[in-house]
């Protein structure tokens, strides 16, 4: 009667240190998720409220590229652009240089009740004062649609990328969403660029 009451008692007594065992590891991975919800949090206090965590979709409109109110992409034609206006697009960004033929797009739009608004950039990455346009610009349509294209979605992406970085979004995030919306390598690689001499 003694062996069995001492060995059920020592059967008892391992599983209530193999349990308590299990609580201690069970404790410490609650503390380390804990910590690492804590890290994410910080990290997305310090991104702006404008800024766009989501992934780039493929738009109704070939060939174009959408995040959230956003379309972005190559020139598009006047046909397109009606099909976006009727998407409910109430801005126009253009990255074009006046040589590249802006007339008949800025025809089209004003017709449309669409606002048209022209930052110029060429093959260097944007300088900061187009920068500051863009995100004027941005901030002025307070979350409608808005149209970004220049000729290629080259532009558009690079300049997306460095608002994005601008916002407190990770740049692999950023750079990866200028990518979607037409980035080629040798932006990304000029806005990887600027972000060591910083």
């Amino acid at each position: 009667m003694f062996a069995n009451s001492f060995a059920e008692k020592s059967v008892l007594l391992t599983n209530m240190l193999a349990f308590k065992g299990l609580r201690i590891v069970a404790l410490a991975v609650l503390a380390s998720f804990m910590v690492a919800c804590g890290s994410v949090e910080q990290q997305q206090s310090n991104v702006k409220s404008n800024a766009l965590l989501e992934a780039v979709q493929s738009s109704e409109v070939e060939g174009f590229a959408q995040l959230g109110p956003i379309y972005a992409g190559g020139l598009p034609s006047l046909e397109e652009l009606n099909s976006f206006a009727d998407k409910g697009v109430k801005t126009v960004i253009d990255f074009r240089r006046p040589q590249e033929g802006l007339e008949q797009e800025q025809a089209e739009l004003a017709k449309l009740g669409v606002n048209y608004v022209n930052i110029p950039l060429g093959r260097e990455l944007a300088p900061a004062e187009a920068q500051e346009k863009f995100a004027q610009a941005f901030a002025a349509a307070k979350g409608e649609k808005v149209l970004l294209h220049c000729r290629s979605g080259n532009r558009v992406g690079m300049v997306w990328s460095l608002y994005q970085i601008n916002q407190g979004v990770d740049v692999e995030l950023a750079i990866e969403q200028g990518r979607a919306m037409g980035m080629k390598s040798g932006f990304e690689k000029a806005v990887r660029a600027s972000l060591t001499k910083e």
